[in-house]
């Protein structure tokens, strides 16, 4: 893992928004699967996300309206305000979903869900059996244990 995709997989710290470009994937809409970026690390292929998973939802960060079933697990934020969501395999942070923001109404999803997901825990399998796309973010993160 990289420093960053160690601080926010395993320390739960949060890249800044628009991470993306070639940094990140919050703009990134190419055809294939989101690996979790730790379970990669360790030599497994964890798929967390699709790409007809993610939407275009404008938070700065990837966006994804559902996960891969049994893949993402999810845990209240001690502040009660958030859930976090976290590989199930590997216990991973990836982000936060959020749910009743309309989003499922304005995008025709089949769930009123946002999950918010840093890109620095997630790995990308094109669907053509290219090379697997790592995040390249090396700036400041913040938050953490």
């Amino acid at each position: 893992l990289s420093v960053n995709q160690y601080r926010v997989l395993r320390k739960k710290a949060t890249e800044p928004r628009h991470a993306g470009g070639p940094q990140g994937f919050d703009d990134h809409f190419q055809p294939g699967v989101y690996l979790c970026g730790s379970c990669l690390a360790a030599g497994v292929e964890t798929p967390v996300y699709t790409s007809n998973m993610k939407f275009d939802c404008g938070c700065g960060w990837p966006g994804f309206w559902t996960n891969v079933v049994g893949n993402v697990y999810e845990q209240r934020d001690a502040d009660g305000q958030r859930s976090e969501i976290l590989c199930a395999r590997c216990g991973g942070h990836m982000g936060h979903v959020f749910r009743g923001e309309g989003m499922g109404r304005e995008f025709g999803h089949s769930t009123d869900e946002r999950h918010c997901v840093n890109s620095m825990s997630l790995v990308f399998a094109p669907a053509d059996g290219g090379n697997l796309v790592q995040p390249i973010y090396a700036g400041p993160v913040y938050g953490g244990e």
